[in-house]
């Protein structure tokens, strides 16, 4: 078959994957021109001797095609734009969400915490002041005590457990 045949009948295949896999629905016409110059590319590398069906390896590619077509144009927007003076996007957005650390350590009274700390092993209580208090990254804190990331994390979680059971 020749390009124009190919091209007349996929006609419905390019329409309905249009209706399928656009995201913007609203420049039809340009999606549908668009869609036609994705067939004309896909035909020079089609391979008669792999034996599959044109039209199904067709739908394919326009499925992909469309479904990538215009996800790299989204416009982005950084958290640092002012949006007043002196204030922007992200001074406005809240924490919903509390730390494990702030939720264990705001439920604990002073002397509480002060006598569970004091309870901790040397090393928990290292762990605990280096990953809190100074608020090292795990990962950091890992390499110096020679362990992997998780385990430190398993082991950290263990701490303040312990110390939210002691504090209670």
């Amino acid at each position: 078959m020749d390009k124009g045949t190919i091209l007349e009948r996929a006609h419905p295949l390019i329409i309905s994957s249009i209706n399928k896999y656009a995201i913007n629905k609203g420049e039809f016409e340009d999606l549908y021109q668009e869609g036609a110059l994705a067939v004309l590319e896909v035909l020079e590398k089609y391979e008669e001797s792999k034996n599959v069906n044109i039209f199904y390896y067709l739908k394919l590619q326009l499925k992909f095609f469309y479904l990538n077509y215009g996800r790299y144009d989204k416009k982005t927007i950084s958290l640092n734009q002012p949006i007043g003076e002196d204030i922007e996007i992200q001074d406005t957005l809240m924490d919903e969400y509390s730390s494990v650390e702030d939720i264990v350590f705001s439920s604990f009274d002073s002397q509480g915490a002060y006598k569970a700390l004091r309870e901790l092993t040397r090393d928990d209580r290292y762990i605990i002041e280096q990953s809190i208090i100074l608020q090292r990254t795990l990962e950091d804190l890992a390499k110096e005590l020679r362990m992997s990331r998780t385990t430190l994390f398993r082991r950290k979680k263990k701490i303040l457990n312990r110390l939210k059971i002691a504090c209670i």
